[in-house]
């Protein structure tokens, strides 16, 4: 048996030795299969969607979609399922998935200002899948763990008891070396090209995430973490795409169309999606409000609302189910079981007029002991699953403040929930020759730094009449 499987070892290192590289054509050591890469990209897709969220713009994602595909028809890879989307987040960022996945957050589309931009992104993206370099990190083990849960996302201490409430993507193949990025610059520009479009343009978005790193505040854009910026990457985009444009005149830069494409876009965060005030955190789309308590932490994922003191002994987290017209207490029930809880007391209750489920139970999260109380809400066709907990020999400390807030539950009446709305970008053809400050009045929305930010523009930058220019149109009340 030994010996057997020693030749099948043999048989798979030479399987995978001969895998040829679809750009390059050199044979190199590779441990998946183009199957088994594909399937690795199905897999995180669903959970990058799951995390993020789709943007709500069917006409915007569907004209990247056709730039997408566009680009890899013709790519070296054309037969890969190719799937391109536009996820619901605030940073500016873009990144692929092995097998064909292409992602783009409308925070970066806030921040370009040509449809050349856009495809010369997206181009780079698909040179990391058709390069193979996801797959390539997986075989060298050289991996990014990226972990979108709940616990991850506040503090080391808050993510050792974060295993009950961790939801969210595994492991995202994002981060390349100089030479990986370099060569999907390459590929990027020459896929641009081929789509029609001006590739220089990649050096104009460049030129705006390394301002957006110089300026600091805020939400940095994640592409400058992901996508190492090599020196002089800006002229070796110039000088690289040169050849291919030179006497092209049918080049497309489309910044006009791709601004009014982006008229209206949601701009930074998402009041709808939830928003805190006055120490209250309402949802409108959902119709809920709930109070947090006061000086803790808190995270709010499209799967899970999280919070925890700094000190990060306890937790607390909202989740929604479905009802599919189980009980409350066959919810429970099942949460228990999934968390291998045991010591449960579970009892009907009721929250501000709705029924409810509460339970209390310990159980090992990440291998810590913990005691947790659990209330399941049926509010509508779903379920909401409030739970509190801390490590078992603190509870009692912070079991008054976990009730306090499952209590706190509420409906938030749709007459209030109509007054929140996002800020978003709003598109307007300059009313006279001036410097761009003059033409824009910054405000709480944006300030005049985020506005030159989305722009590409400096504070001496001379716009003419008719020039169209980005502004933010403040939503939300603040």
């Amino acid at each position: 048996m030994r010996f057997a499987s020693s030749l099948k070892a043999v048989a798979l290192l030479a399987t995978v030795a001969c895998a040829v590289n679809p750009v390059t054509g050199r044979r190199e050591l590779m441990l998946l299969s183009e199957e088994q890469e594909i399937q690795l990209g199905r897999d995180n897709d669903r959970l990058v969607v799951a995390e993020y969220g789709l943007y709500n713009d069917h006409e915007l994602t569907k004209w990247i979609e056709q730039i997408g595909h566009t680009m890899a028809a013709a790519s070296e890879r054309p037969h890969l399922p190719w799937t391109f989307r536009v996820v619901d987040d605030t940073i500016a960022n873009a990144f692929a998935l092995p097998g064909g996945y292409v992602y783009m957050t409308r925070g970066i589309l806030a921040y370009m200002n040509s449809e050349a931009e856009v495809a010369g992104v997206l181009g780079h993206e698909i040179g990391h899948v058709t390069a193979r370099h996801g797959a390539q990190r997986y075989t060298s083990g050289s991996l990014v763990q990226i972990g979108l849960g709940a616990g991850n996302a506040l503090s080391s201490e808050v993510s050792a008891l974060g295993g009950i409430l961790q939801t969210g993507v595994g492991l995202l193949f994002l981060k390349f070396g100089r030479d990986d990025e370099l060569q999907s610059d390459q590929l990027g520009i020459g896929y641009a090209v081929g789509a029609g479009f001006d590739a220089r343009r990649l050096a104009a978005f460049f030129r705006t995430i390394s301002a957006m790193s110089e300026a600091g505040g805020g939400r940095l854009p994640t592409w400058l973490s992901t996508h190492p910026a090599p020196e002089n990457r800006i002229e070796r985009v110039l000088v690289s795409s040169e050849p291919l444009v030179a006497g092209r005149v049918d080049l497309r830069v489309g910044q006009e169309a791709y601004l009014r494409r982006v008229d209206g876009i949601v701009f930074g965060p998402n009041p709808r999606q939830g928003v805190v005030v006055d120490g209250t955190f309402k949802h409108p789309d959902l119709l809920f409000q709930i109070d947090f308590p006061d000086g803790w932490q808190l995270y709010n994922g499209s799967q899970t609302v999280v919070s925890a003191p700094e000190s990060g002994e306890a937790i607390v987290g909202l989740t929604i189910g479905t009802m599919k017209g189980a009980s409350l207490e066959a919810h429970a029930e099942a949460a228990m079981q999934a968390r291998s809880a045991n010591s449960v007391f579970g009892a009907t209750t009721s929250v501000r007029g709705l029924p409810a489920y509460r339970v209390r139970y310990a159980a090992i999260s990440n291998g810590i002991e913990v005691r947790a109380s659990d209330l399941f809400v049926q509010y509508g066709d779903s379920v909401y699953d409030l739970i509190g907990y801390s490590r078992s020999t603190v509870f009692e400390r912070y079991a008054r403040t976990i009730d306090r807030w499952q209590r706190s539950f509420q409906v938030l009446p749709r007459s209030e929930a109509n007054r929140y709305h996002p800020d978003r970008l709003e598109v307007f053809e300059a009313p006279r020759a001036d410097l761009f400050p003059a033409l824009v009045e910054a405000g709480p929305a944006a300030s005049l730094n985020t506005l030159l930010l989305l722009n590409g523009m400096d504070t001496d930058t001379r716009v003419e009449r008719g020039t169209l220019i980005k502004r933010v149109r403040a939503g939300y009340p603040r």
